[in-house]
């Protein structure tokens, strides 16, 4: 019996030596986000809007759920760009930032700055002198980049607001 125990003893001291290296990583720091997004003209701060961190964190939602449009004519053809890119992270910071203004206007005449972080823009571009969507919807058109331009956790790139090809949804560094 006692050379049972030891066995059992053995085999779970060195399964729990195996398994440690096994077990989830450590959590990555949270990212500020409160203070690191820098909202456009006449946009709200995060914490007006009783966003969190966690809320800023979310991941933008997958392609499928956005892009029922493409089954309709198309009005801009997004691209994706080169350097230079933003990080993933500071891109997702934006568009989750974007999509809690929910129905409250994003427009442009000409370029306008709606989002920043750590360098990380996003800018709405009228293509016909002034255009406008609920910033749900560009920050939907804004996902379409981070689903598809990302490169090592870094993208950047443009595609039309959710149903308006006529406001574009830049997003890059610099």
């Amino acid at each position: 019996m006692v050379g049972f125990m030891k066995s059992v003893l053995t085999v779970t001291a060195v399964f729990g030596f195996f398994a440690g290296g096994l077990a989830a990583p450590a959590p990555t720091p949270e990212i500020d986000y409160l203070s690191l997004i820098k909202p456009g003209p006449g946009f709200p701060t995060p914490q007006q809007l009783n966003l969190t961190n966690a809320d800023l964190a979310k991941p933008a939602p997958a392609l499928a759920k956005l892009m029922v449009r493409e089954t309709l004519e198309k009005r801009y053809n997004p691209q994706c760009w080169g350097e230079p890119r933003c990080n993933y992270n500071d891109a997702v910071g934006c568009y989750n930032y974007l999509n809690s203004l929910g129905s409250t206007t994003c427009a442009a005449s000409g370029v306008v700055r709606m989002c920043s972080v750590n360098g990380c823009n996003w800018y709405a571009r009228s293509l016909n002198g002034y255009s406008a969507s609920p910033c749900y919807k560009a920050a939907a058109g804004g996902a379409w980049v981070i689903n598809n331009c990302n490169v090592g956790g870094r993208l950047s790139g443009s595609n039309a607001a959710y149903d308006n090809g006529n406001l574009a949804v830049d997003i890059l560094a610099g």
